[in-house]
């Protein structure tokens, strides 16, 4: 099945703070997108996946989040932090995202940070990410507005 034949979307949201997390998670659910979830890079990458009762995944590691991204071509836009848990940043993450190319680099990226510095956000858009959002001075409305109109446009 392709990534435009399905009914349901799905976003795989990589963000540090649990507690905006959750909140995101159940506001893009209740959008009715379901959510994979990652705190971090690594975990993201790895083959580890919990699923939750409302029937999104978390991914335990980020090796595999790639690969399963890859073989079940299920994600159709990201959420991505730039402060990550681990050693690894949003920037680390696009660029292993973007290497391996394919439908992968049509996917949608949304950078959602607390970092506001000019030179980073160009270093992203270099980089092909869809928008960049500085959490304090952006809604959580609006950027799921932005997420759905992106989505609606790739069908």
């Amino acid at each position: 099945m392709n990534r435009t034949s399905k009914k349901s979307r799905t976003i795989l949201v990589l963000e540090d703070e649990q507690s905006l997390l959750g909140v995101i998670k159940a506001k893009l659910e209740k959008e009715g997108i379901r959510v994979l979830t990652s705190r971090s890079v690594e975990k993201a990458f790895s083959t580890d996946l919990k699923k939750s009762k409302s029937g999104g995944v978390t991914l335990n590691s980020v090796k595999t989040a790639l690969k399963h991204v890859e073989d079940l071509e299920q994600v159709d836009a990201i959420w991505l932090d730039h402060n990550l848990v681990g050693e690894e940043n949003g920037l680390d993450f696009v660029t292993k995202f973007k290497r391996n190319g394919g439908h992968w680099s049509k996917i949608p990226i949304f950078v959602v940070s607390n970092t506001a510095d000019p030179d980073l956000v160009k270093t992203y858009i270099r980089l092909g990410i869809n928008k960049y959002y500085v959490k304090a001075e952006n809604r959580l409305d609006t950027i799921v507005a932005d997420i759905h109109s992106s989505l609606a446009h790739s069908t």
